[in-house]
């Protein structure tokens, strides 16, 4: 089982809470958090794309790193973690991802993926800068992101497209020079729609988990269902938080202190935009359905526990079919530090292998 990092490249990270650690993102920090990673046996990091904060009482998500940029930096100080950066499709013309992506690739030596952003649950990241379609767009986005995707695959394979879509249309858009090997594309959608999306042209998916082992299980059981009939061998890499400290009872106290202060302003921005959206079974879906403890998790289940259960319930996720977990913490550096030091070693299943790069 193979571990990634969930970058905390905005404000105060994945966590809606003003008891939670408060930082503004800088490089140095996320430079650190991504070499001790290296450091301890972690595969993988992916960084959002945050266009606009959520305000409330922390500033969350306030102040952000663009995505690519910092990817692009990361990819010459680390060595052997593959780089998941993202980009939103509203923002980023598609000539010019396929672009950064290429540069980034070559930087990193093969080590970079994709990860593709429609921008349906965040709307006022994108009407404040004049870029949201309308509300509609909800019910073609997927439809959309699917023939930005093809744009940015001609362009990668071919190094010239002439697409004819419903939304995008081209002659003789050209980029140079063309990636040696495939390039990876990550979907992190989880509607019907964009399972299908992630069928056709992703080569990795990575997914929320809320409501336990056996909702996850069930979910992935469906996954793997989709991806069969559609003769895709893909399997989900999932986030989940972790709370790490000396016992049991501290790590549940700690967690629960964040949720007893929730940034409840920050968590009703965060709700009055995913409400917006009607696609069914999506990150929305969620955000829209959480109560305080979700909500200051961020529609992500969280284990918590001494160094000891923390290495048993990751074994006991591991039993899930999936590819890997894509891990949230309070207290990045620290917290990563004793995952090598004092988790890792007492798993069975754990895995310090990288993702492969498609042939």
């Amino acid at each position: 089982m193979e571990f990634g990092i969930f970058i905390p490249s905005a404000r105060n990270g994945y966590i809606m809470s003003e008891t939670a650690p408060q930082y503004s993102p800088t490089y140095s920090h996320m430079r650190e958090i991504i070499q001790t990673g290296e450091e301890n046996g972690f595969s993988f990091a992916l960084s959002l794309s945050c266009l606009r904060g959520h305000g409330g009482t922390t500033g969350f998500w306030d102040d952000a790193l663009e995505s690519m940029t910092q990817m692009a930096a990361l990819a010459r100080d680390t060595t052997t973690m593959k780089l998941i950066g993202s980009v939103n499709i509203l923002a980023i013309h598609p000539a010019i991802a396929a672009r950064m992506a290429m540069t980034i690739d070559s930087i990193s030596d093969g080590r970079f993926s994709l990860n593709i952003v429609p921008g349906g649950w965040h709307p006022r990241e994108l009407e404040v800068m004049k870029v949201w379609p309308g509300y509609e767009y909800n019910s073609y986005r997927w439809k959309y992101a699917g023939e930005y995707c093809q744009v940015v695959r001609e362009l990668w394979e071919n190094g010239v497209t002439n697409f004819q879509g419903e939304y995008f249309q081209y002659e003789d858009l050209r980029m140079g020079p063309k990636p040696p090997h495939h390039m990876n594309i990550v979907c992190a959608g989880a509607s019907d729609d964009a399972i299908k999306f992630t069928t056709r042209y992703a080569d990795y998916a990575f997914r929320l988990a809320l409501g336990g082992k056996e909702a996850l299980a069930e979910v992935v059981d469906r996954f793997n269902q989709q991806m069969e009939e559609a003769q895709r061998s893909i399997k989900p890499y999932v986030a989940l938080g972790v709370v790490i400290a000396d016992t049991d009872e501290e790590a549940e106290a700690k967690l629960q202190n964040f949720v007893d202060h929730a940034d409840f302003g920050a968590i009703e921005y965060m709700v009055s935009g995913a409400v917006t959206d009607t696609a069914q079974g999506g990150t929305s879906e969620l955000l829209a359905s959480m109560d305080q403890k979700g909500a200051v998790q961020m529609s992500t289940d969280f284990i918590t526990g001494s160094p000891e259960s923390i290495a048993r319930q990751l074994d006991e996720w591991a039993e899930i079919d999936v590819a890997g977990y894509m891990l949230i913490f309070p207290d990045y550096v620290e917290d990563i530090k004793r995952m090598g030091s004092e988790v890792f070693p007492l798993m069975k299943n754990f895995s310090a292998s990288k993702l492969v790069v498609s042939a």
